[in-house]
């Protein structure tokens, strides 16, 4: 009587490397990449596009309805493949109030780790995220430790460009991120299938060549 014979162990099978473990590890990026969508809102858009302000420092800026993003932005610097982004200033706080006053609104936290991004010798990270209840004139301030804030003015002026900072700490006022149909469950999920689509994509052409 012949022998059966032998399988190789699972982990030295391509069926295995191509099909539990590729798809297991496809899921895992799919969920996480899924939930960091979620958390930050969508893709990062124009993150100063509405102005920016020093730290210390104050500006009346024109503000749309609904999400409108906070970041932190202070010089960066390279070293080989990596780039460093200057420290917040200690006790960094940002004010956002109506133009015509009242209480400021609301910050919601948005977690630094997120993301970076650089551009030269500059780069910003998410600080917070604001509800805007109507489109109009609002004053941004943000001061730091030993560092307060200027008064504000006695007549609110808005520039006709959204002012700029090229030096030092400050805060940028931008766009939400972008999300398809504006809904952030729908792009966690969308993420989730581009990721799983591109497992299939990368292991289908190779399942043909493994043995019955």
């Amino acid at each position: 009587m012949e022998s059966g014979t032998l399988r190789a162990p699972f982990y030295q099978r391509g069926s295995f490397w191509l099909g539990p473990f590729a798809w297991g590890l496809g899921l895992l990026v799919a969920v996480g990449l899924g939930a960091a969508w979620y958390v930050l809102g969508g893709f990062p858009r124009d993150h100063d596009k509405y102005g920016e302000v020093s730290v210390p420092g104050q500006a009346i800026l024109s503000l749309p309805s609904g999400d409108v993003r906070l970041n932190f932005e202070n010089s960066a610097h390279h070293s080989g493949d990596s780039t460093t982004l200057d420290d917040r200033p200690a006790g960094l706080d940002v004010k956002v109030t109506a133009g015509a006053g009242g209480e400021p609104l609301k910050i919601d936290d948005v977690p630094s780790w997120l993301f970076s991004s650089t551009s030269g010798s500059r780069g910003h990270e998410p600080y917070g995220k604001i509800d805007v209840p109507s489109a109009g004139n609002y004053l941004v301030s943000a001061s730091a430790e030993g560092a307060p804030a200027p008064r504000p003015p006695k007549i609110a002026t808005v520039a006709q460009q959204p002012p700029s900072v090229d030096d030092g700490p400050a805060i940028s006022v931008g766009q939400s991120p972008w999300t398809p149909g504006d809904s952030k469950i729908l792009g966690a999920i969308l993420c989730g299938v581009a990721v799983m689509a591109l497992v299939l994509a990368f292991t289908l052409p190779f399942r043909r060549f493994l043995p019955d």
